[in-house]
């Protein structure tokens, strides 16, 4: 029974934590947000204590993880989605793809939602999608055709905003036209994000042996002349659109330096390098991998952490898109942090702390024993209320499962990893049962999201209300499926190497 296996979850104090409570803080979890005075961070239940170092002033109080997060020991007897449930995602997730005839991707077919009409091409999503539908092995042939046509002629389009097109955040269907009014641009991750889309489906062509299809990638995505389709966004990043000040992942604030569109970069850089290696006589190989390299030093230099988590930037330090971007930099060819690494594990510790204790949802849910939390974008945020997203929460899963299938195969997770684990699950942690008790997180936290969205038909929303649980903001958002479905594909991939592990481990007694 959940009630036997699952205790109270995000019990977000109503007043300031005791002096005492504040003092005995070791290692600071950071509690608020870019912003937060002294009055919201104690309103919050934590401590407030300004620093002259790099420490959070706003901090969690000693001890509080015991009433915080908790999950259950074992995996659940049953997928957190039925296979009806699947099968209508994935049959909506599909109607947004190569819409009214194009290679377009809708970020949602919804006209109005408090951000405004989300019925356009997002660079962002429609390449996202297009990985995840390609991960899921549920693309064909022709929708990849589809999009591959739509970047070609996106990329070749003259930009009415004075910026390079390759960085236009997204576009109107059907007609393509660059969307004309007023957005956060530039956001220079379209580009890495393109290329990991059409390097899969090249990769796909080259392998298949068809004399028509290994043409057409050279005739179009990877031509001899270095100016084709992917070689053009990849460009765009060894032309030093890597180092450009842009939009974040949620087009809010700017930076040069976001971990999530470094991170992704890097994955779209090595990629390309093995892809040229491998069918292109490796021409450009050198120049991506030289790349590749200095932004992975960047980014594990420690110039993306601090205070115990990986953070987005310094204007935003929690941020979802870490998780995010790690599930992506886990298929980096040459990951900056794989799903062992100690710096994974604190980071969800430090994002468990502060996600679980920002929606009321998170306590109404636990109290009712159901498992697992929801993330948002993160602490502070505003947008349509400041809720918990589908994406966000389902990336976590991925993360989880993730994690559990490294640990299930072989890879060693540190004294430190499991310490950190062991606090972010709440349960005791050791190599032996890390895999199982990860699997179980993950199943837990999607099991919290399928409590929300099970009377919608298999509909996945953008946000879940943090008050009502009821699913808001736009509806049917492509990229809920995809994360959603990404995570289902590694949950199958982690059941199976844990129940094999388990298997050697008894061969083996």
């Amino acid at each position: 029974m959940l009630v036997a296996i699952v205790s109270l979850l995000c019990l977000a104090p109503a007043r300031a934590a005791p002096a005492d409570m504040c003092s005995a803080v070791t290692q600071k979890q950071d509690c608020g947000f870019v912003g937060i005075d002294q009055s919201g961070c104690e309103q919050k239940g934590c401590c407030w204590q300004p620093a002259s170092s790099n420490e959070p002033w706003c901090f969690f109080k000693a001890q509080s993880s015991s009433s915080c997060f908790a999950f259950p020991s074992t995996p659940a007897s049953e997928p957190p989605f039925s296979s009806d449930q699947i099968e209508s995602m994935k049959t909506l997730f599909l109607k947004n793809i190569g819409v009214q005839g194009t290679g377009a991707v809708v970020a949602a077919p919804d006209p109005n939602t408090p951000g405004g009409s989300y019925y356009y091409h997002w660079e962002r999503d429609g390449a996202l999608t297009m990985t995840a539908l390609q991960l899921n092995a549920q693309a064909t042939t022709a929708q990849l055709l589809a999009y591959a046509e739509w970047v070609a002629a996106r990329q070749a389009m003259a930009d009415p905003h004075s910026i390079d097109v390759r960085t236009e955040p997204k576009y109107e269907i059907p007609s393509g036209a660059v969307y004309d009014g007023a957005w956060c641009r530039p956001q220079n991750d379209g580009p890495g994000l393109r290329a990991i889309a059409l390097l899969l489906f090249a990769e796909r062509l080259m392998a298949s042996g068809n004399a028509t299809e290994i043409a057409y990638v050279k005739s179009k995505l990877w031509r001899d002349s270095a100016d084709g389709v992917i070689q053009q966004s990849l460009k765009y990043l060894t032309d030093g659109g890597w180092l450009t000040d842009t939009c974040d992942l949620w087009e809010e604030v700017r930076s040069a330096d976001f971990f999530w569109n470094r991170a992704t970069m890097k994955r779209a850089l090595e990629k390309g390098a093995d892809f040229d290696a491998k069918f292109a006589g490796g021409k450009l190989a050198a120049t991506y991998r030289q790349l590749a390299s200095q932004i992975g030093a960047a980014l594990s230099s420690g110039s993306h952490f601090a205070n115990g988590y990986i953070f987005e930037s310094t204007n935003r330090p929690i941020d979802g898109a870490v998780i995010v971007a790690l599930n992506m930099g886990f298929d980096d060819p040459s990951p900056t942090y794989t799903p062992a690494a100690d710096q994974v594990a604190s980071t969800v510790l430090a994002y468990n702390y502060a996600f679980c204790n920002e929606y009321p949802i998170n306590t109404a849910d636990s109290a009712a024993a159901v498992p697992g939390v929801l993330y948002g974008r993160y602490p502070g945020d505003h947008y349509a209320g400041g809720n918990p997203w589908v994406l966000t929460s389902a990336a976590l899963a991925q993360l989880l499962y993730r994690v559990a299938h490294a640990a299930a195969e072989g890879a060693a997770l540190s004294a430190a990893a499991l310490a950190d684990w062991a606090k972010a699950l709440n349960t005791p942690m050791d190599a032996a049962s890390a895999a199982k008790k990860l699997l179980a997180a993950g199943d837990a936290v999607l099991a919290r999201v399928q409590t929300h969205v099970k009377a919608d038909g298999g509909r996945l929303d953008e946000q879940i209300d943090k008050n009502t649980g009821k699913q808001v903001s736009a509806k049917s958002l492509t990229w809920s499926y995809a994360e959603v479905l990404n995570a289902l594909h590694w949950r199958a991939q982690a059941k199976t190497a844990v129940a094999k592990s388990v298997v050697e481990a008894t061969l083996a007694a």
